[in-house]
């Protein structure tokens, strides 16, 4: 074991070594037990500026897939009904809901070519990775862009709880 001589001209000092200065506070302490993640490529995508935070609240959760659609609900009660409440045909999941419904899938179609880009038929979780690295930036078109999607999504998952409710609109 090698071994240590200190330097006994210079004296001892105590020092918070989480901190750059070496002294401790309540917001170094807090700092040094975070959990320091890195951003995921899509969260200037749903979180901007410009966002209207129910909205991106709910796209949030969409691209996590967190929102409680019925094949996440049939995981806790398996005999419930799994398909779609808009079209009644397939099962729904995110990325049935949110692209392939014929009903989602012709918003989709028209707001892409308002905003100049024509559908790519791509499924959800690649349209978001397409979204995250093409729409970049703050110029006034990306930033429509991120709202129409932002928009879409919060229509869709609105005019699917208006007919689980069935609550006109």
């Amino acid at each position: 074991m090698p071994s240590y001589n200190p330097n006994s001209n210079i004296e001892d000092s105590i020092r918070w070594l989480p901190s750059p200065n070496g002294i401790y506070s309540p917001s170094s302490a807090l700092a040094s037990l975070r959990a320091h993640h890195h951003l995921v490529p899509w969260f200037k995508l749903v979180w901007f500026p410009q966002n209207i935070p129910r909205m991106s609240f709910i796209l949030w959760m969409a691209v996590k897939g967190r929102l409680p659609t019925r094949d996440r609900i049939h995981k806790y009660d398996p005999g419930g009904i799994t398909t779609c409440f808009i079209c009644n045909s397939h099962l729904e999941s995110h990325a049935h809901l949110f692209f392939e419904c014929l009903f989602s899938r012709a918003i989709w179609t028209q707001l892409l070519n308002y905003c100049g880009t024509h559908w790519i038929g791509l499924y959800w979780n690649d349209f978001i990775a397409w979204a995250s690295t093409h729409w970049r930036g703050n110029t006034p078109v990306i930033m429509a862009k991120k709202l129409c999607l932002m928009d879409a999504v919060y229509h869709i998952w609105r005019e699917r709880n208006c007919h689980i409710l069935k609550v006109p609109n």
